[in-house]
């Protein structure tokens, strides 16, 4: 394989999801799934797997992004999709993008976009000719926060409407969703929307595909066989088995050979990975962790950061009281229990923590690492 480091990976590259294509396949007849996890653990790479074996099943695939500003914008995408499927379509198609994206108010666009995708929808599953419609939508916790923040109860609305179009047309239809948001980010009301379709857990891939996934990388840039397995392991244990991390490992292993080094040693890997989190110019994006909390969280972001630095600093899991006790000595104004758990369970939802038992730790000891390294 040829590395594509944050890059779109084809289909027939995708290792060790198997399991996970096939759990969405079988959800399609009980109208979909969401993929649930955290950001860079390959769900969209999942979808456009699935989006394939969909295709040779014999639906009709349908895939749009939702990362987009307005739902204009949403549905004028999914009508190109559609123009390219279905020729027949194209011009009709085109009238309607352009409908959806002239005139100078927003507001009114949007409203058009609204009553426009409900329509396109049931035109979809019209012409199916008896095959099943599988709607792809990716990102679509963005499109649906952005409308809620600009009209309260539009993004709302928006995940009703895939909702109805799931209810209206029963097995003839389903779509799978998957975001690099939680829907709990739009409103409090947004999680019970897609409580009609199963959630599949997007994780790190098992130890041994890792393995195989790096060594497939290692072959395509020319590693010599001798201790390229041992080498292949450590990449994946010290990548903590997700793909994207592995696929910066090999890089800057290869970056290193470019350099007329000698390949590291499989003891040597961990270190590329804290090479990584000291470098100032944050190859992986990890800071990413910490920046997005004034957008997840607001005015209590500072609050969360300082919460956030009791756990990256905790050697075992915390539970509540503890943390709280620890809160209070240092003065934060999270000064309640409940206040306390109800911000731990968004942690979890965020995939920041992770529960064990009646307590929490970080979810991934990379991210603890860089973030005890981030907030010095």
């Amino acid at each position: 394989m040829s590395l594509v480091v944050g890059g779109v990976v084809q289909p027939e590259n995708v290792v060790g999801r198997v399991r996970d294509v096939d759990d969405v396949m079988a959800s399609l007849p009980g109208s979909g799934a969401v993929l649930v996890g955290d950001r860079r653990h390959g769900k969209t790479s999942l979808a456009r797997v699935v989006q394939q074996a969909a295709t040779a099943s014999g639906a009709i695939v349908v895939a749009a992004s939702a990362e987009r500003e307005t739902y204009g914008e949403f549905v004028a995408e999914l009508a190109t999709a559609l123009g390219r499927l279905e020729p027949l379509w194209a011009q009709e198609m085109a009238k309607l993008r352009v409908s959806l994206t002239a005139g100078p108010i927003r507001v009114e666009r949007d409203s058009r976009a609204a009553a426009a995708l409900d329509d396109l929808l049931d035109r979809v599953v019209a012409r199916a000719d008896g095959r099943q419609v599988v709607l792809f939508v990716d990102e679509v916790t963005i499109l649906a926060r952005n409308l809620e923040r600009h009209d309260r109860g539009a993004g709302d609305n928006f995940l009703h409407v895939l909702r109805r179009f799931r209810q209206k047309h029963g097995a003839a239809v389903a779509t799978v969703l998957s975001g690099s948001i939680g829907f709990h980010h739009v409103s409090p009301d947004a999680p019970s929307t897609v409580n009609d379709i199963r959630k599949i857990a997007v994780g790190p891939i098992r130890s041994d595909h890792a393995t195989y996934l790096a060594e497939c990388l290692l072959l395509g840039e020319g590693v010599p066989a001798e201790g390229r397995t041992e080498l292949a392991e450590a990449i994946g244990s010290a990548a903590e088995n997700i793909p994207y991390y592995i696929q910066h490992l090999v890089a800057a292993l290869l970056g290193i050979r470019r350099a007329g080094r000698p390949l590291p040693l499989p003891e040597d890997v961990p270190k590329l990975v804290d090479d990584a989190i000291k470098d100032p110019s944050d190859p992986w994006d990890l800071k990413h962790y910490r920046n997005r909390l004034d957008d997840y969280y607001g005015a209590d972001s500072k609050a969360i950061g300082k919460l956030l630095d009791i756990y990256a600093h905790a050697a075992t899991p915390l539970g509540i009281d503890d943390t709280l006790m620890r809160l209070h000595s240092e003065g934060s104004p999270i000064t309640d229990r409940d206040q306390l758990v109800t911000f731990v369970e968004r942690l979890e939802l965020d995939h920041y923590l992770v529960r064990a038992n009646d307590a929490d730790t970080f979810a991934s000891p990379l991210v603890q690492r860089a973030w005890r390294q981030m907030r010095r």
